[in-house]
């Protein structure tokens, strides 16, 4: 191997902007999932070796390596905005993402876009995907404000191309919104209203251009009113406080002080509630005027609104909504069974994400994940109680099952029916899982 392939892989890219210190956080990988792009081919000329070796054999070649050197040769021989260079810079970006270098991949992405806005125009709609990677490490080192001007730069684009109303910004605003749930999901600790506010925009654009374009009663318009109707009580939530909250016309802004106003008075977290009433009317309406709609599915949407009932203290309107779904399962021939099981066990909200708490410092270097039996109470107002961690794993300490016990109180569930009657649940033994990557390392 040359000494200049030797040197490739801490070989700096010629800066473009200011790169700054790295801060390791993962959220790439989960992007990745969604968003990914394959990377461009280049064929590795790795050394050949025998078969018995194989499984021992470590290649010396980085493929980062191999982006460095083809990037150079065409730089060298098309020049410095050769079409072809994008595509490798991308390639490039996400090969330093997986090895977490995230400055220099950033400045990759930027390079692939200026070779992009040279040869296409500024507001080519071929950057999006650079841009998308760009956010992420933004976001992942921290700077969500430079994230956030990414994406306004991509909607920019797109609604230049296409219009701001056209259909053809339903996809992008899509994307837009899986990438807030991926990176930044409600819930997360560090969430302000802006961050709430920007996903109810989204939703609320989406729901108004899909009811123009495809129509109230069309499937993706009923799902764009569930998301938008969803954004809307999850910023209440966050306005009124994490857990079970006040109801949102009881509301009382506050502060650590609990003497100065936020400037969330009732009337404007009142009016972000009933937004969200209405559009998940509208999203029961459109489940009910399209005619694919089954009736479990309905039940489903019923209760899914109990759910957000109970979350607001609405507890008859919540119970309303639960036994209306049972009876939508039992009044329709061939759903006795379906009725049967509708809420036959207590669950989580689908839609509540309080932070997990990092578990066992000392962690077995095989474990892969903790699986817990706990027992539990869950009342007819979804209310948990009674909490006990059953044959605790040795490691998992009385602070780490102290930590499990709030969690679990601060959840709301929802609650069980039984012969289409809301119930207390007794000694519920519900199983809770701590993935390796909420385990301290």
């Amino acid at each position: 191997m040359s000494e200049h392939t030797k040197q490739a892989t801490t070989r700096p890219i010629k800066p473009l902007f200011g790169l700054r210190q790295w801060q390791p956080m993962l959220l790439y990988a989960c992007i990745l999932a969604i968003y990914s792009v394959p990377l461009p081919a280049i064929e590795l000329n790795y050394p050949a070796i025998e078969p018995e070796h194989k499984t021992a054999y470590v290649s010396p070649v980085d493929p980062k390596n191999e982006y460095f050197d083809e990037i150079d040769r065409i730089e060298g021989e098309y020049g410095p905005y050769a079409s072809e260079l994008s595509d490798l810079y991308l390639g490039l970006g996400q090969s330093l993402m997986d090895s977490g270098d995230y400055d220099e991949a950033r400045d990759a992405f930027h390079r692939g876009v200026l070779v992009q806005r040279v040869n296409l125009g500024p507001n080519s709609p071929e950057q999006t995907p650079h841009l998308y990677l760009l956010a992420t490490i933004e976001a992942a080192l921290g700077d969500m404000d430079a994230a956030e001007k990414v994406l306004k730069n991509i909607y920019f684009i797109h609604s230049n191309t296409y219009g701001e109303e056209s259909p053809e910004m339903l996809p992008v605003l899509d994307r837009m919104y899986q990438w807030h749930m991926m990176v930044r999901p409600p819930g997360t600790l560090d969430l302000d209203y802006e961050d709430y506010d920007r996903i109810v925009e989204l939703t609320k654009e989406a729901a108004k251009i899909s009811a123009a374009a495809n129509g109230e009663n069309h499937p993706e318009t009923a799902e764009a009113y569930r998301r938008l109707g969803e954004a809307e009580f999850q910023l209440v939530r966050h306005m009124t406080g994490s857990g079970m909250s006040v109801a949102p016309d009881l509301y009382v802004a506050k502060t650590s002080s609990n003497s100065v106003p936020l400037g969330f008075g009732t009337e404007p977290v009142y009016d972000h509630y009933n937004s969200g009433r209405k559009a998940y009317r509208k999203y029961l309406d459109s489940l009910i005027a399209d005619e694919s709609t089954t009736p479990l599915q309905f039940a489903e949407a019923l209760a899914e609104l109990g759910d957000w009932c109970l979350v607001f203290e609405r507890r008859s309107q919540s119970r309303k909504y639960y036994e209306n779904g049972y009876q939508v399962l039992i009044q329709n021939d061939g759903y006795e069974e379906q009725a049967k099981n509708y809420m036959s066990q207590p669950r989580p909200m689908h839609f509540v994400n309080n932070a997990e708490p990092i578990y066992l410092e000392e962690i077995p270097a095989d474990l892969q994940e903790i699986n817990l039996d706990v027992s539990i109470t869950v009342s007819s107002r979804g209310t948990v109680r009674n909490v006990e961690v059953l044959k605790a794993p040795e490691g998992l300490s009385e602070r780490d099952i102290d930590r499990i016990v709030r969690r679990l109180i601060l959840t709301p569930f929802r609650p069980a029916m039984k012969e289409g009657e809301v119930v207390t649940t007794k000694d519920f033994i519900w199983k809770y899982s701590i993935p390796p990557h909420e385990m301290a390392s």
